[in-house]
């Protein structure tokens, strides 16, 4: 606009000095031309300035798209106004913010606005995970010879977000199948017997030492042989991950990364587990996910959750059972809480992750650095 504004004030000094030096009426006529340029710019323009209508949708016109982060979603910006003429040029801000990360960019768009809708089509992209959001924070349109700038308000759709998920690597990892110490497995062992005696593995013959109260007197009386009951083994398939998001945003945004990995290595092999995370007003959220069709949606609540989203104090009576493995997945280790996962599960594993350098002095704690998730991974047994 300034350069504009420059543009016009030589020009008009320039027929000054034509109507100064030249006396007669073409100098005069040219003259007062100039000076009326623009105002004929704004009466032509200023209809289509303050009807025009500008919104921003994704694909398929919808306001919430997924995607995998380091792709590009196409953005549509549409701009319209009935006024027949066209206006000058459009500046357009769009604020693009990052829920996870926190960070926050600006971009600027430049178009003209006719009376046919414009169609605009721009890339929205994130190099880390979260919920993205996309926002028209300003519109300033010109009249045609760019000397007057005005504010247009928003009447159409003027947000939109895309949840970009973590990438999920494929490193060499293993699952095994741990005997639950408290007896709260899910599911019970279909080739060795255990301690349950809720629940029943099969029978066999008597054997010196066994407890009478465990015979099963009704079948021995029919077979005429002393049958015992065994009962079963439990097994704890469910996995523990607290995802304590108390770090930058590229710590968490590495930290999901190996979260993604090991939640989508588990339902691939359809091992049951459960995720523990920061959710609303500062509460422990639980989520439980058993098939692949839970993975997205565990996601998505997790980076809607937002940046920083450090684990709340623990309580015990908040923590699941049956558990067999415990993983703390973590920015900055909080050496509290991990000495309260040991104590209270003290049968079951623990494994710790932190993306410092701060974990090292516990040997439980591994560390995972950004670009080596799957060298850090790779042999883990689940």
């Amino acid at each position: 606009m300034l350069h504009n504004r420059l543009s016009y004030l030589i020009i008009l000094l320039g027929t000054l000095l034509f109507f100064i030096c030249f006396d007669g009426y073409l100098s005069y006529y040219v003259f007062v031309l100039s000076l009326a340029l623009p105002v004929f710019s704004l009466l032509a323009s200023l209809p289509g300035i303050l009807t025009m209508k500008v919104r921003i949708f994704l694909q398929d016109n919808e306001t919430l798209a997924r995607t995998r982060k380091s792709t590009s979603l196409p953005l549509r910006v549409e701009a319209r106004t009935p006024w027949p003429l066209p206006t000058g040029q459009v500046r357009l801000r769009l604020t693009v913010y990052n829920t996870l990360t926190g960070t926050s960019r600006q971009e600027w768009l430049l178009l003209t606005v006719g009376e046919k809708p414009l169609l605009l089509e721009h890339a929205l992209h994130s190099t880390a995970c979260g919920l993205v959001t996309c926002t028209i924070t300003k519109v300033r349109a010109c009249d045609l010879l760019g000397l007057f700038a005005f504010p247009v308000r928003v009447r159409g759709q003027d947000r939109c977000s895309a949840f970009f998920f973590p990438a999920a690597y494929s490193p060499v990892l293993t699952a095994q199948a741990v005997h639950s110490p408290d007896g709260d497995g899910e599911r019970y062992s279909q080739t060795k017997p255990g301690d349950d005696l809720t629940e029943l593995f099969g029978l066999r013959e008597y054997r010196p030492g066994d407890r009478l109260s465990r015979i099963h007197w009704k079948l021995s009386q029919k077979t005429g042989r002393m049958l015992v009951k065994e009962p079963s083994l439990p097994l704890a398939d469910c996995l523990l991950l607290l995802l304590d998001l108390n770090g930058q945003g590229p710590e968490a945004d590495v930290l999901l990364d190996v979260f993604a990995t090991l939640s989508g290595f588990l339902l691939q092999e359809e091992v049951a587990h459960r995720v523990a995370y920061c959710g609303d007003q500062r509460t422990l959220a639980m989520l439980e996910l058993a098939s692949p069709e839970d993975a997205r949606p565990a996601l998505e609540a997790i980076l809607a959750a937002g940046g920083k989203a450090a684990l709340p104090p623990l309580r015990d009576e908040e923590l699941p059972r049956g558990v067999s493995h415990v993983l703390y997945l973590c920015c900055t280790p909080s050496f509290p809480k991990a000495d309260q996962l040991r104590r209270h599960y003290p049968s079951a594993r623990f494994t710790g992750f932190c993306t410092g350098e701060q974990g090292l002095s516990d040997p439980d704690f591994l560390c995972v650095l950004p670009g080596q998730v799957t060298e850090a991974l790779n042999g883990m047994v689940l």
